[in-house]
């Protein structure tokens, strides 16, 4: 199996903002030194529910201070950005970090982050789709030259040009939409489950979907394992264990249901009821968030436990089908010492039990 870190910096209430970004990267380091495959980062703008708005700035720094971890993102909002821009800052990491990179892209959810940054959220499924074809066409393409509704160049030279060959490796955040896991597989873009589909139960079903769609475009996938994001928490004791996560992982819940300028901050719709095209089936999301509150929702057991409880779970997260998982090894306002002690008790009581060859 493979596994990862995965942060959004979220900001609690108890800490200071440098405070919340400097623990990140020393947990970040922390993994990178016991061996943990990868760190996911995931861009928020506009609330506590995630500091890194610069994200771009934020993995240049990871790079940096890290020597083996892959450096991925979880996500990166396209339809915010100009994609040659991403492009750019997305190769740049790849080059700095010696070939690290996982982009991991999506469409986005929070209108608030739309109407912050003067983009039409009607338009995100447009943008993303464009945005896709331009940035992969800018990696392997000498010069750019594209006539689209969003973008307009002509015999452009974007650098520098990524490292991994023929680009770094594409990711992208999934929901159980048929339309999102068809395009993912159209593109030959690995899909990242988990969040609503973890809470539903329906994560394996996301990648086997996947998979079929992948063997129905003629694209070799056997070697692949799609990456499901799920909450991880490794404490001495049960007891500690439950206690701490029953205490704290609710705040991005709260976060993302009270009110921001236009609506819940956490969803696409706005406070008059009205729903973007391709948002349809957010209408009941943040019934699914609270499910993910609730221990007996309807997913894959929590990875909350003693390294023996979390390795048990592991192991049914694995026989349905799923060999690459990664998590936050904590909550938002749990003490550093916590998470780093969880991240060591995950690297070296529970990893070492799924070294062999993965389930099929």
């Amino acid at each position: 199996m493979k596994f990862g870190i995965f942060t959004i910096v979220p900001w609690h209430e108890s800490k200071g903002q440098q405070q919340s970004l400097d623990e990140a990267i020393e947990q970040i380091e922390l993994a990178d030194r016991l061996g943990v495959d990868e760190v996911w980062l995931g861009e928020h703008s506009f609330s506590r529910h995630g500091l890194l708005s610069g994200i771009w700035s934020f993995a240049g720094l990871v790079a940096g201070r890290t020597k083996n971890i892959r450096i991925g993102t979880a996500v990166v909002v396209l339809p915010l950005h100009n994609p040659i821009l991403v492009a750019e800052e997305a190769a740049m990491i790849d080059v700095v970090s010696g070939g690290r990179l996982n982009l991991g892209i999506g469409s986005g959810y929070q209108r608030q982050e739309f109407d912050g940054l003067g983009v039409d959220i009607n338009t995100s499924r447009e943008r993303f789709y464009e945005a896709v074809d331009v940035i992969k066409k800018a990696w392997t393409e000498e010069t750019l030259t594209y006539h689209g509704k969003f973008t307009d160049v002509e015999n452009l030279w974007v650098l520098p040009k990524p490292l991994q060959q023929p680009h770094p490796p594409l990711f992208q955040a999934v929901s159980t939409s048929p339309a999102s896991i068809d395009f993912a597989a159209k593109n030959q873009i690995q899909v990242i489950a988990g969040g609503p589909t973890d809470i539903l139960g329906q994560a394996p079903q996301v990648i086997e979907a996947w998979r079929e769609k992948m063997e129905e475009y003629g694209h070799p996938h056997g070697h692949l394992d799609p990456p499901m994001a799920k909450g991880i928490y490794v404490a001495p004791t049960q007891e500690e264990a439950e206690r701490d996560a029953e205490e704290l992982q609710n705040f991005s819940s709260r976060i993302l249901n009270s009110q921001g300028n236009n609506g819940a901050i956490g969803m696409p719709i706005d406070k008059n009821g009205n729903v973007p095209p391709g948002y349809e089936h957010w209408a009941n999301r943040q019934n699914d968030r609270d499910r993910r509150d609730d221990p007996g929702h309807a997913g894959l057991p929590p990875l909350v436990g003693t390294p023996e409880v979390v390795a048990e779970r592991l192991k049914a997260t694995q026989e349905a089908g799923i060999n690459h998982v990664f998590g936050n090894f904590g909550f938002p306002g749990l003490p550093h010492e916590k998470v780093l002690r969880s991240i060591e008790l995950f690297a070296k009581e529970v990893m070492p039990n799924f070294q062999e060859a993965p389930v099929a």
